[in-house]
């Protein structure tokens, strides 16, 4: 089983990126940092591009909940030029709900991929996959 330069399997560290995305991003951003400049294993440094491109994916997800928000929001001030204040939102508190849903997805699929790490196997996500050959050296 191959080490890093920390001392521990390539697939700890790789899992230990992954990890830490389901808890902090600035955690994240510093373990990837520190595998992407320091360590040699092409498969960790993969994966710990694919654990940042995850995380920033599902950021990225969860403004679209609120851009929805405010869009209703537009739409309800102009339908007031034409006659009495309106209201207009999500229904049933749907916003909530796909936010939920949304942090939901990102813990299982960054635990899935940590777990896989392990055994140093991976999770074909294919955009991601392709994203990440096509612009990582």
């Amino acid at each position: 089983m191959e080490k890093t330069r920390l001392g521990v399997s390539v697939g700890m560290l790789a899992a230990a990126v992954y990890f830490l995305g389901m808890i902090s991003t600035l955690a994240l951003v510093i373990a990837a940092g520190y595998v992407l400049l320091y360590e040699r294993n092409e498969w960790l440094k993969k994966s710990a591009i694919k654990a940042s491109v995850v995380t920033i994916a599902f950021a990225l997800l969860g403004m679209i909940v609120p851009l929805g928000s405010s869009i209703l929001g537009v739409l309800a001030g102009l339908a007031g030029w034409f006659g009495d204040s309106v209201f207009i939102g999500w229904p049933l508190g749907l916003n909530s709900i796909l936010s939920g849903v949304l942090s939901i997805a990102q813990i299982v699929v960054l635990g899935i991929l940590g777990f896989r790490a392990l055994r140093q196997q991976e999770l074909k996500l294919s955009k991601i996959d392709s994203l990440i050959e096509r612009h990582a050296a």
